[in-house]
């Protein structure tokens, strides 16, 4: 069952699901009359009820309060009735639990230690019944929660985050009321899981990556002399070993000689080019920094990029395009299927590109450029104070509130900030115009957007965070030509004949397409991980965040 079942489930009336097993425990009239007054399962429901009705008033964190509202309307909905009543369903949860840490989450969030503890000791009293009803329901809840939207909540990290989606999250419970009436735990924990193939592919690579870590992962390789092809080295066998650890240097070559061979330099390639650094077979100082990243440091960077994953890849649409930040490429999907790929470049670590979605609406040929606020405020307007040439240089006129160019020396530059600065800054089109020739407009809050740009050698550097936020990309009329899916009107032929008049104008596209700007540092290509440099230094904050234990379950009033 996939995501559209999913959205199908949600559908499903309350009703049609309340009715779950019997109560929690072993006598034969009680499984018969659980709601009777003076029964064990009333008892239990008494216990159940009184939980909630004090829950309200907890202090707790707003996924916590979310979590506890989402077992209170179930619990409501069935009568306050215990839920875990037969072991088969606590075994399936049990072992979900404990197979989520392939999917980089921590078992013990899910009240494991406890679980076991009741299973090995069966709750005797109603209070004791009820607490590990609970806890079996929230642990239940929370692993589908961390499996379909992830455990770390991305907005804490993040204010510009804009995917996520309380509709989705708060249905939830319905797929508890679901596994619960049909007894089907492990699968609906299976089917929570994300199934894009690019998230099963890292998977693998962790387990991959883990099993290196436990075997004792690899030996550090000293710096020195650059490895260059013919180079001798005593830290050649090191380094062959090394390479055979991460599949870059295949093992059936036996090879045992302290030399730099054209075989080393092509294993050192491949390296390169699956870790973001210049591919030239060279290996000097960065490469082998690279190199030295331990196996577990490896395996830590695939388990938060496995949490990425999650905040958004089952929401993916059949037609998109996605930029990743960390890995400075832009792919373009149509119906679910990969069409084509280009370098990016990206904001400087001081200007960052913000991560979020926007939609893709209408492209501009031949733009004309107004410099921005943040651009005006750190650059221009500090470059015109020092130097009138800045305007000369970049071609800039100043263009007053009704449209008139005004002359630039005219204005008394000391007297303004971005803030009152009653002009605008406008570039001509052109080649020479920071935009380029096209630029592809996504309306949103950042002022954001894709472009050309006539620095084209600036690609050919492996780390490209160069620009101010916006995205420039390599190849521009490619893309015009995939998002504008039009072979007849807006050929390749069409579009650049516009381009060729040197008219600004803007051309819609038939429909709206979603652009995803992500920031992924691992990444699956079939059953090669592709690391990337934390150019932003955001995996810090969120492995310590996906480390975090999640608070105790506190199960206090009502005699527990």
């Amino acid at each position: 069952m996939g995501f559209f079942v999913f959205l199908l489930l949600l559908l499903v009336p309350v009703q049609a699901v309340q009715a779950g097993p019997t109560p929690l425990n072993n006598q034969a009239g009680a499984r018969k009359t659980a709601s009777a007054e003076g029964t064990p399962g009333s008892a239990i429901a008494e216990q159940l009820r009184c939980h909630f009705e004090d829950a309200a008033t907890r202090p707790g964190s707003r996924e916590r309060k979310m979590l506890n509202k989402e077992l209170a309307r179930f619990y409501a909905a069935r009568g306050y009735q215990p839920v875990w009543t037969k072991p088969s369903m606590i075994a399936e949860l049990i072992e979900a639990a404990l197979e989520a840490e392939n999917d980089g989450l921590i078992p013990e969030d899910y009240h494991i230690r406890e679980i076991r503890g009741f299973s090995s000791q069966p709750p005797a009293t109603p209070e004791q019944q009820a607490k590990y009803d609970l806890l079996l329901s929230d642990a239940f809840l929370t692993l589908a929660y961390h499996l379909r939207f992830g455990k770390v909540d991305p907005v804490s990290l993040d204010p510009n985050w804009n995917l996520s989606d309380p509709v989705r999250r708060s249905a939830l419970e319905f797929r508890l009321q679901e596994a619960i009436a049909a007894g089907r735990i492990k699968t609906v924990l299976g089917e929570l899981r994300p199934q894009h193939r690019k998230y099963h592919d890292l998977k693998n690579g962790l387990a991959r990556y883990r099993a290196i870590a436990r075997a004792g992962g690899w030996a550090k390789i000293p710096q020195g002399e650059t490895f260059r092809p013919g180079t001798r080295d005593h830290r050649i066998p090191l380094l062959r070993k090394r390479l055979q650890e991460s599949g870059d240097f295949p093992r059936r070559v036996a090879d045992t000689s302290s030399v730099y061979t054209s075989v080393m330099a092509d294993a050192v390639r491949r390296y390169q080019k699956r870790n973001g650094l210049e591919s030239d077979g060279v290996a000097g100082k960065a490469t082998v920094r690279e190199l030295n990243i331990s196996a577990e440091e490896r395996v830590d960077q695939i388990r938060l990029n496995l949490e990425r994953h999650r905040w958004f890849i089952s929401d993916l649409e059949p037609t998109y395009v996605l930029v990743n930040i960390a890995g400075f490429t832009l792919h373009y999907v149509e119906n679910g299927s990969y069409r084509w790929s280009t370098r990016v470049i990206v904001g400087k670590p001081y200007r960052e590109t913000p991560v979020f979605k926007a939609d893709m609406q209408y492209i501009v040929l031949n733009p004309e450029w107004v410099i921005p606020p943040t651009i005006l405020a750190k650059d221009a307007l500090p470059a015109i104070r020092k130097s009138r040439s800045y305007l000369d240089r970049k071609q800039l006129r100043v263009i007053d509130s009704k449209g008139r160019v005004v002359n630039p020396s005219s204005i008394n530059w000391s007297q303004y900030s971005a803030s009152n600065f009653p002009y605008r800054l406008q570039q001509s089109a052109g080649d020479h115009g920071a935009l380029g020739r096209i630029k592809f407009m996504m309306p949103n809050k950042h002022v954001i957007y894709l472009h050309d740009t006539p620095t084209k050698d600036l690609f050919e550097k492996s780390t490209r965070t160069f620009s101010s936020g916006c995205i420039r990309v390599e190849n521009p009329l490619d893309l015009a030509e995939l998002v504008l899916q039009d072979t007849l009107q807006w050929s390749r032929r069409n579009i650049e004949a516009a381009i060729g008049t040197g008219k600004t104008g803007t051309v819609n596209l038939p429909r709206r397409i979603p652009v995803f700007l992500l920031y992924l540092t691992a990444v699956a290509e079939g059953e090669e991980i592709f690391f990337r440099e934390d150019v932003y230094s955001r995996d810090g904050r969120l492995l310590k965040a996906l480390d975090m234990p999640v608070p105790g379950y506190k199960v206090e009033s009502c005699g527990f």
